[in-house]
């Protein structure tokens, strides 16, 4: 290794070297700090202000976006809710329509069978006074044939309530 000790620089030409002229220095210096100034006041602090503003707006948009959610959420726990009042609605309606129709059929049953009792009762009813009036007619026709075939066999007339007498005590002892 060689070193050369004459190149060793004392300590005012390292100043000098450093800053060779100090009124450009200063000038340097003045231009630097009035640049940053110019910087800070039209682009680094519009620059903050915008950023300021996007992070707001993000913000913002970030609280709109939750609260649309919340919402959302609530409606879609109330929809459910109503979803199941309606499905439980529903299921009465059906429940209460299927009563109903019981009911209705079983009234309807009801009523055919009391007119069927009616109509059997009135038929029976009928058809006992519809003997009732045939054996009458056949008693009164089988007197009339009993009083002609007596008038004719005994050739006389006898009295008709004697006779009449007669004939219903014979009828009887047929029943």
């Amino acid at each position: 290794m060689n070193f050369n000790f004459n190149a060793i620089v004392s300590g005012d030409d390292i100043v000098n070297q450093l800053f060779p002229n100090l009124p450009v220095f200063i000038a340097h210096i003045f231009a630097s700090v009035i640049l940053l100034l110019v910087l800070w006041r039209w682009v680094y602090a519009p620059f903050r202000k915008a950023l300021h503003g996007r992070h707001l707006a993000i913000k913002d948009k970030l609280d709109d976006a939750a609260s649309k959610q919340s919402l959302a959420n609530q409606d879609r726990g109330e929809a459910s809710q109503i979803l199941k009042v309606a499905k439980i609605e529903a299921q009465e309606i059906i429940v209460n329509a299927q009563n109903d129709g019981y009911n209705k059929r079983k009234e309807i049953i009801d009523k055919a069978q009391d007119e069927s009792m009616r109509i059997t009762n009135q038929s029976k009813r009928d058809l006992i006074r519809a003997r009732k009036e045939a054996e009458a007619q056949i008693n009164e026709q089988i007197k009339q044939v009993a009083l002609e075939a007596a008038k004719k066999i005994i050739g006389s007339e006898i009295n008709a309530k004697k006779h009449e007498q007669l004939i219903d005590d014979f009828i009887k002892e047929l029943e």
